[in-house]
């Protein structure tokens, strides 16, 4: 019984779908557009200096989120297609892209390619606009079309709502005459709606239509929706005790995982914890779902975990990378290394799971694909590495363009993703900031009254010393 439950208990990151969208006639999708002339391929100076160098990319990564506005509705388009013949935007968006581009006017505001009331602006259309959109009991559906503002998914994501609600914590945070309202939206996102009090965990979401919680749970630690539980926690909409119901390793006698997990129990809060890890030849690591770096780095956007967390989930994060870039370099003899979710080169119209197989619980497949996204995200984590590699990433043929990278690429057979993505825009650039400006957005999220309460979640998570 048990092994047939953990098949319904866990579930990867709700993708980020790039089809299946009611197709809104090119001129008017572009007409709605700040500006759209991208150029295809773009050149990176080799010679500038680090700084340099990854300045030159926030700029360009900032240009996507410059142009890919709806400009009546200030809300930015989930993603864009860009060949020498053809050009396609797409007219809609996910709350994670709204989240990340309140986080990304920040961003730029701090890395000087904005000014304050230009960003103040920006934000306020998008909060004005997030005030109007239909909801469910205060939760914003997953998707929306940026025209006409309909929802185009009835599903409500209590991931994708967790990092829209991270953005407005950054924008109540960096724009004081937006607070009220930016505290206002995120008070109305009450994750006690989408929580499981038998379970102690979150639910993946609401399908409205079905008027039904979906089946399944996010009930792994090490994955993206910890910043879900971290603000639903911080927001006191969800117990303290959540957070240790969520699993570090599954259930040793859940035999179908990739390896059966060691580790100790240890009480905390009066909560029966199992503190267990993999071992990979000489490392050790607590798994996430499908071994992608995405899951382990993606929430250190905005939480703090080098910090409050360095024998927990810092510790983790260092495995994670270091795993990632041996079993690239070494094991696969790829030339270069992020391996996570992203829009296939071999299916543009598809997003695929991708990852290092025995960094999962379950583990996504490696096909050879690789993201650049993910090496901003291991800037905190491991900066000469992540440096080096991005360095190798822009030798890579029409891997970069008008506004830096393009999704990913195949390096077994050097096709690319010829596509942009808000959710890559955003991540690469909020990550780019927080390196360069010594972790500036990060740091206002975690200055939030309510945010910085609950510090000692981090603190409290090691994995290692035993």
């Amino acid at each position: 019984m048990k092994k047939a439950l953990s098949v319904l208990l866990f579930l990867p990151l709700a993708l980020h779908a790039l089809a299946g969208r009611t197709p809104v006639p090119e001129a008017v999708q572009q007409a709605r557009l700040v500006r759209f002339k991208p150029a295809v391929t773009k050149a990176l100076n080799p010679d500038l200096t680090d700084t340099e160098f990854l300045t030159a990319i926030a700029r360009d990564t900032w240009g996507y989120f410059r142009d890919v506005v709806d400009k009546e509705n200030g809300i930015p388009l989930d993603n864009v297609l860009v060949t020498p013949t053809h050009t396609k935007v797409m007219s809609y968006t996910s709350t994670t892209n709204v989240g990340l581009y309140l986080m990304s006017l920040t961003a730029a505001q701090d890395l000087g390619f904005i000014t304050p009331a230009q960003g103040e602006a920006r934000a306020r259309k998008a909060i004005d606009t997030l005030k109007k959109l239909s909801r469910w009991e205060g939760q914003f559906f997953n998707y929306y079309e940026t025209i006409t503002l309909n929802p185009s998914s009835k599903f409500v994501s209590s991931v994708d709502n967790g990092w829209l609600a991270a953005g407005l914590v950054v924008a109540a945070q960096a724009y004081p005459p937006l607070r009220e309202d930016a505290e206002a939206l995120l008070e109305d996102l009450d994750f006690s709606k989408l929580y499981d009090a038998d379970a102690g965990q979150l639910y993946v979401g609401y399908e409205s239509d079905k008027r039904a919680l979906s089946k399944n749970h996010y009930g792994l630690l090490c994955t993206e929706p910890r910043l879900s539980s971290y603000i639903g926690i911080a927001k006191g909409d969800l117990p303290k005790s959540h957070w240790y119901r969520v699993y570090r390793t599954l259930p040793a006698d859940w035999t179908w995982q990739n390896q059966i997990p060691r580790g100790v129990s240890r009480a905390v809060d009066g909560i029966d914890v199992f503190y267990g890890f993999y071992r990979h030849d000489n490392l050790r690591f607590v798994p996430s779902w499908g071994g992608s770096l995405f899951e382990f780095l993606m929430p250190t956007l905005v939480l703090n975990e080098r910090e409050y967390s360095p024998e927990g989930l810092g510790a983790n994060n260092r495995s994670a990378v270091e795993a990632q870039i041996h079993y690239a370099l070494q094991t696969k003899r790829y030339p270069i290394w992020g391996i996570s979710p992203c829009a296939t080169p071999d299916s543009p119209q598809g997003y695929k799971e991708y990852g290092v197989p025995f960094l999962g619980a379950k583990g996504y497949p490696d096909e050879g694909v690789v993201t650049p996204h993910v090496s901003f995200l291991a800037l905190d984590v491991a900066p000469e590495e992540a440096i080096a590699n991005i360095r190798r990433l822009a030798g890579v043929k029409d891997l970069y363009g008008e506004y830096g990278f393009y999704d990913s690429v195949n390096v077994r057979t050097g096709k690319n993703s010829p596509r942009f993505l808000a959710l890559d825009q955003g991540m690469t650039l909020v990550a780019l900031a927080n390196y360069l400006k010594n972790g500036s957005v990060r740091n206002r999220f975690m200055a939030h009254r309510l945010m910085k309460e609950q510090v000692g979640l981090l603190a409290n998570e090691t994995y290692f010393g035993f």
